[in-house]
């Protein structure tokens, strides 16, 4: 193993995140710091209408300090399957729960420095449902088709990773 934990001190406890500074000791025997942001993990999900357009969401993201384009995400909460929280943030997101919720695949958010992993789902066969959203975000829906998608992601008006990994990862599984 080219690292090893040698010791972890916590330096922040949040709502969502905790931050650490673990001493690693390396393969040859020096020693360093990482600066680690824990965080639970969360989904995001390539909602298909059944229309032939996906829907995004578009919502103020105060660290980008601006409105993104997004696919519906959100963070898995304790004792929930990741299927689960699909479900539930779709609801919350977007006001329509899935019939049918598929694995595409996951990835870490920034592995460099945090332990964030997003499991990515194709989610169909929406209905209507109560749409409830988190008490602390307005968001927008936008329902848009793959190539309107992929053209805005081109012209850098999707800036936002978790939406372009979930993206590839839908086209990687249309294309077979």
């Amino acid at each position: 193993m080219p690292e090893r934990l040698v010791s972890s001190r916590p330096v922040f406890a949040g709502r969502v995140i905790k931050v650490q500074v673990d001493e690693v000791a390396l393969a040859d025997g020096r020693h360093s710091q990482r600066e680690v942001v824990v965080h639970p993990g969360a989904v995001v999900m390539v909602a298909e209408d059944g229309e032939g357009r996906i829907l995004f969401v578009s919502q103020y993201r105060h660290a980008a300090g601006g409105t993104l384009l997004e696919l519906p995400a959100g963070t898995r909460e304790a004792g929930e399957t990741p299927e689960a929280t699909a479900a539930r943030e779709l609801g919350e997101e977007t006001g329509y729960e899935p019939g049918r919720v598929e694995a595409l695949g996951g990835f870490y958010s920034a592995p460099g420095f945090c332990t964030e992993y997003l499991h990515a789902f194709l989610c169909t066969g929406l209905r209507p449902s109560q749409r409830q959203a988190d008490f602390d975000e307005e968001i927008a829906l936008v329902p848009l088709t793959l190539a309107a998608a992929l053209e805005r992601a081109r012209r850098g008006e999707i800036e936002d990773a978790k939406t372009l990994g979930a993206l590839l990862l839908y086209q990687l599984r249309k294309a077979n």
